[in-house]
């Protein structure tokens, strides 16, 4: 069983601020962030069936609640795991999270390469990882913890 990764005060605010740094070009964030993932996992376009323009808004308000619930972990759960269990409507599985980590780190890192560095790209990867996971088991139970 693989464990969790734990989040920090300092991993949480290192996110925070960088979303709130991002945000001003969260628009073509999320721009690269779908280019990205339909580079890296071209399978995954066939998910996206209705207006892209409404996807990306949606991709960057749910992010941003995500960001900004960080600090209360209940929350966060809750938020993810119901999140996870609407993908499953879409036809998104457990390998999908892969993609589209690396293609939100790649795209946050491009919008933010003034304030992107190794501490940085590490609590967005714990960030993710925290989510994904939670995201995976409450949508997948026999797949792994949630």
């Amino acid at each position: 069983m693989k464990r969790l990764a734990t989040l920090t005060a300092a991993d949480i605010q290192r996110v925070q601020a960088s979303f709130d740094l991002m945000w001003p070009r969260s628009t073509e964030m999320a721009d690269q962030f779908y280019a990205r993932l339909f580079e890296i996992a071209p399978d995954s376009r066939a998910l996206f069936r209705s207006d892209m323009t409404r996807m990306k808004d949606k991709f960057i308000s749910t992010l941003a609640v995500l960001v900004g619930s960080l600090d209360n972990l209940t929350g966060l759960y809750a938020v993810a795991g119901k999140l996870a269990v609407d993908h499953t409507r879409y036809g998104v599985r457990p390998d999908h999270y892969a993609p589209v980590g690396e293609a939100l780190l790649w795209s946050l890192g491009r919008q933010l390469a003034g304030f992107w560095n190794d501490d940085v790209e590490q609590s967005w990867r714990k960030v993710y990882a925290v989510i994904s996971a939670r995201m995976i088991g409450a949508a997948y139970p026999d797949h792994g913890p949630a």
